[in-house]
């Protein structure tokens, strides 16, 4: 055991630090602002390298979209931070249709971004497109709840509910300021960041493909429509980057060879869409500031300085499991006494980067 510990620790670190975009990656992006930036994005991400929709996305998930524990990360069925009310088995509990009895059946794979709002209607149509088989538009999802969403916008959903699913996503009239009406689907607080990324990612990725997309209640073709980029912004602003989406950016860069950028740097979503600035933005300001912490080792307490601009702070143990969640500040005192003996990592989320510090704890 120790030695797996071991193991998985340096993998933890060698993930974390290659949990970065390649040198250059963005370097054409940086010093633009609004459409320029957009434009500058695109042209670093297209072309990414498309999948088959069967096998290809069936194998892609089993590096994409599972938990520390072996299981399917399924945004429509999980509860981070408590005990989801079923898991998934990969590959076992796959099914290649919508055709389950009610939830907890089998999960399949949901378009985001509906497939029927792009390339065509018809299914068999849309094996030449590559947004159909495109891992940051296309999740895997609870197929029963993926049918009950259907194509129904995102939204914020308002009693009466006309479904709930077991983890809280419900669906009901919309209720988002400026919003069209009609009836919604609204994902739980902990993942509406992650789609509102996904949206922003297919907005920049497909932006030379806009005759490609069918005009909907959240976009007109392409271009996400103003009450939806507000909306957007919101989850993207109030469920800020996770672990979970930074370690997904990276396996799903291994499958296409493209990056989202609005996991790397959150900002960009507020410099195109937002009042974000990016105007003066180079590589220079990427560069870690400087955290410190100490003693470290600790043993009853242990103070962190500089991470007063983190978007989140979590100390994870040696297998993966969540510690503590931390509130950012200046100076940070953490009380290690209570917590066993060994090597914690710190992880530290800023809205241009991610930083991870190891932190060791005696007795």
């Amino acid at each position: 055991m120790r030695f797996l510990g071991f193991l998985f620790l340096c993998c933890l670190l060698v993930c974390s630090a290659s949990a970065q975009p390649p040198a250059n990656y963005y370097t054409n992006a940086f010093n633009k602002q609004g459409e320029p930036l957009r434009a500058a994005l695109y042209q670093i991400i297209k072309g990414h390298i498309a999948q088959t929709y069967t096998p290809g996305l069936w194998n892609a998930f089993y590096t994409t979209d599972v938990k520390p524990n072996g299981k399917l990360w399924d945004l429509y069925s999980d509860k981070p931070g408590t005990t989801a009310p079923y898991e998934y088995a990969l590959g076992t509990n796959q099914c290649s249709s919508s055709s389950a009895s009610g939830e907890n059946y089998c999960y399949n794979r949901e378009h985001s971004w509906p497939k029927s709002f792009f390339g065509g209607a018809n299914s068999y149509t849309l094996y030449g497109y590559p947004m159909y088989t495109d891992l940051f538009l296309v999740i895997p999802t609870d197929a029963w709840v993926n049918s009950k969403r259907s194509n129904l916008p995102y939204g914020k959903a308002v009693a009466p509910f006309t479904f709930t699913a077991q983890n809280g996503s419900r669906i009901g009239n919309q209720s988002y300021a400026g919003a069209p009406s009609g009836q919604c689907f609204e994902p739980i607080d902990s993942f509406k960041g992650d789609l509102a990324r996904n949206y922003f990612y297919v907005s920049t990725r497909y932006l030379g493909d806009s005759n490609q997309f069918i005009s909907w209640e959240m976009a007109d073709k392409i271009n996400l429509k103003p009450w939806a980029i507000q909306m957007l912004l919101d989850w993207h602003h109030n469920d800020p980057v996770s672990k979970k989406e930074l370690d997904r950016n990276e396996a799903v860069y291994a499958i296409q060879n493209n990056r989202n950028p609005f996991i790397d740097y959150p900002l960009f979503a507020d410099c195109i869409w937002g009042t974000g600035d990016c105007s003066t933005l180079g590589i220079s300001l990427y560069e870690h500031p400087t955290i410190v912490l100490y003693p470290n080792p600790a043993k009853e307490a242990v103070s962190i300085i500089g991470a007063q601009a983190a978007q989140s702070i979590t100390l994870w143990d040696i297998t993966g499991r969540q510690v503590l969640q931390l509130t950012a500040s200046d100076h940070i005192q953490v009380a290690t006494n209570a917590l066993s003996t060994g090597v914690y990592i710190l992880e530290m989320i800023f809205a241009k980067e991610r930083i991870i510090r190891k932190l060791s704890i005696e007795k």
